[in-house]
Order: C-alpha cells, then sequence, then structure tokens
C-alpha cells in the first residue's frame, strides 16, 4: 500500500492535465515538429526501443524527438542518439511530468508498451496518441489510435519500429555511428583479447547451473580468451557459485551501465541470458550468444534493425509451460513466453536448466567465425 500512495501524487497530476488543460486532439500531419515517446520500461525494453527511434529520425528529419526514460538509463542517452531529447521519468516522483511538459506540446506521442502511459502522453500536450491496443478501456481511452497487434510471429524491436508507420523498402539497419559512446566509466577493460560471461537475470528461473557456465569459461580460457564474469547488483554470489577458487576475472556487481558499454564495446564476445544486458551488447556491435529459458528467443531476437551483427540463440524448444499470451497487457496468439514466479514452476526451470552445455559452444564457435543462423 506504501508503494501505491506514493505514486499518487504524479498519477493525480496526471490525469488533471489529461483531462482538462491537454492541448486538442488533432491528426498528425507530415511536417512533425515535435513527437514524444511515452514508457516507464525496463533496462532491455527500453533499448529495444531503438528501431523506432531510427524510423522516427527516418520519417520525421526535422522532428524534435522527446523520449521518457527511467533516470539510471539516462548516461546511455547522452550523446543524443538519433537526436533524442531524454527526460528523466520516475512514477514516485511527482515533477515526472514537468519535463515533458515544457519541452512539448507533441504532434504525435506514440506509446510503445501499457497503454496506460497514453494519459502521461496527453498530459504532456500530446495532440495525438498512438500505441498498440491493450489493457483495461479507461487505459485505451487516451489513444486516438490504438494498433492492433501484428497478426504473425514478430520480434519485439520490430514491433515497436512499426508504430512510427510504414518503413523504408530496405528496411532499417543499426548503425553504430548513431549510437555516440557514453562517457568513460571507473573501469578500464583489459587490452587483451576477452569474453564476458554474464550470469544475472530478473528471475531465478532464467539462471544456467553454475557447473555449465565454469564449462563454457574453461572452454573459452582453453581458446586463449580472458574471461570475465559479469552479474548485477545482488547477484555476485552467482559469479563465486561459478569460479570459487577464482581462476577468472570478476566484476559481478561492481559495475554500472557506463561501464558496462565500455565492458562490452571492447569484448569479443558475450555469453549471457536473456536480460538486458543482451540488449545492450547490440548497441556496442558485440557478438552475443543468449540463453532462453521463459522467454522466447524469436520475440526478443534482433529482427531486422539488428540483422548484421553476429548472433545466435539457443534454446530448449517445445517447453509446454512456455505458453503465456499477454504482452504489454495485449493477448497475442503466437506470443510463447512465461512469467510465472521461481514458486509457481512446477517444472524445476528446466527451459533454463535443460539447455545443453554443447549447444551453447557450438553457438559460440558459430559466432566467433562470424556465422548467423
Amino acid at each position: 500500500m506504501a508503494r501505491r500512495a506514493s505514486r499518487f501524487p504524479l498519477r493525480a497530476r496526471i490525469a488533471w492535465h489529461a483531462l482538462t488543460r491537454s492541448a486538442g486532439r488533432r491528426p498528425p500531419v507530415e511536417d512533425m515538429r515535435r513527437v514524444l515517446i511515452a514508457h516507464n520500461l525496463l533496462l532491455g525494453d527500453t533499448l529495444m526501443l531503438t528501431g523506432l527511434l531510427a524510423r522516427l529520425k527516418d520519417r520525421y528529419p526535422h522532428a524534435r524527438l522527446v523520449m521518457t526514460c527511467p533516470p539510471a538509463f539516462l548516461p546511455l542517452y547522452e550523446g543524443r542518439p538519433y537526436g533524442v531529447v531524454t527526460v528523466p521519468f520516475d512514477p514516485r516522483d511527482r515533477h515526472s511530468l514537468d519535463r515533458p511538459r515544457a519541452l512539448g506540446p507533441f504532434d504525435l506521442a506514440i506509446v510503445p508498451a501499457q497503454s496506460r502511459h497514453g494519459w502521461l502522453a496527453r498530459a504532456a500536450g500530446a495532440r495525438w496518441v498512438r500505441g498498440y491496443a491493450g489493457g483495461a478501456w479507461y487505459y485505451r481511452a487516451s489513444l486516438d489510435e490504438a494498433i492492433s497487434p501484428p497478426d504473425r510471429l514478430t520480434t519485439l524491436p520490430d514491433m515497436m519500429a512499426a508504430l512510427a508507420g510504414s518503413n523504408r523498402a530496405d528496411g532499417e539497419r543499426f548503425d553504430p555511428k548513431d549510437w555516440p559512446a557514453p562517457g568513460p566509466g571507473r573501469f578500464v577493460p583489459p587490452e587483451i583479447p576477452y569474453a564476458v560471461l554474464h550470469l544475472g537475470a530478473g528471475s531465478p528461473l532464467r539462471y544456467w547451473p553454475a557447473e555449465n557456465w565454469r564449462g563454457v569459461a574453461s572452454s573459452l580460457a582453453q581458446e586463449g580468451l580472458h574471461v570475465i564474469l559479469s552479474a548485477g547488483p545482488g547477484q555476485e554470489a552467482l559469479a563465486h557459485a561459478v569460479d570459487p577458487e577464482g581462476r577468472f576475472q570478476n566484476v559481478a556487481g561492481r559495475l554500472d551501465l557506463r561501464d558496462m558499454w565500455h565492458l562490452l564495446a571492447m569484448a569479443r564476445l558475450l555469453v549471457s541470458l536473456d536480460t538486458g544486458i543482451v540488449h545492450l551488447a547490440r548497441l556496442t556491435t558485440t557478438p552475443s550468444v543468449v540463453l532462453f529459458g521463459p522467454g522466447q528467443a524469436a520475440l526478443y531476437g534482433p529482427g531486422l534493425f539488428y540483422r548484421d551483427i553476429p548472433y545466435r540463440a539457443v534454446t530448449v524448444t517445445d517447453m509446454p509451460c512456455r505458453n503465456e499470451t499477454l504482452l504489454f497487457e495485449s493477448d497475442i496468439s503466437w506470443i510463447q513466453i512465461c512469467k510465472r514466479e521461481p514458486e509457481d514452476c512446477a517444472f524445476a526451470a528446466r527451459c533454463s536448466t535443460g539447455i545443453l552445455q554443447e549447444n551453447v559452444l557450438g553457438a559460440i564457435a558459430a559466432v566467433l567465425a562470424k556465422k548467423q543462423p
């Protein structure tokens, strides 16, 4: 209850501005001057909006792009990729509405995930709000254009980009020159060839057994690569379990997003669970092997936008419990994911623990040889 109460002041401000002071609704025109992307997503989902930014910049080259963003992610955007201006948004901070309102009004606002943020867009002065149709009716009521999700398998980055409208005939491709690197952090990457093994994820159901990680690390070391073990804050025990003897470099829990950017940018390879670091590695064009447990590999893959970056997904196919179809409040028939909590898992996380070490090593060999799936 305390957490809900802490969000009430901002919600009340959003409702007041959205219902009483927002600009009149007006369909967007080709001569866009200001476009808002309104969301409060996790790291991976936020970075999957990159294709959307690229398409908006391509379609409306003279428009000012503004995007709300959790404060912790702002350092990644300090170089203003695609010209986007990021403004901090924290649902517990009642002043989070001030900055987007100051940069409005907006000819178009795009709500890439939960339709509830359509009210945020309208309160910020959006004249037209577009998003995917999903969520309760009182959230969908904020949308002027409620787009139906695709009826066939589509990667999430491509789904997000589609909200900008039609793309070029050849499709957009990620160009690393479009995303300037953030300033240096505290960590200095080694000057020898190395691989990063990212052991952590948002749910323990995604974890891979320590002995499997140990085997991969040893194999990479035998190939002449320095091995760096990584995990997020509070997940340091994962690295200790993999390497209790301290054979490999351990940075678990020690790096912020600036440090991670520069660590990945110089790496020969990333091997990671399905987590936000994977999407950061795409911005640094780091060859990657990704282990998918509860997540759907085809949904969170690189799509057309990142098709030039060496990448392999490894997963256990046909898991009967990977059967949930709800994504961002929309029920989509071809979605196959699992969002259960550990205490609700009846299969002992076999979707993750069942990934074979030999399959991961095969994917690593293919990526290092610059082969594509």
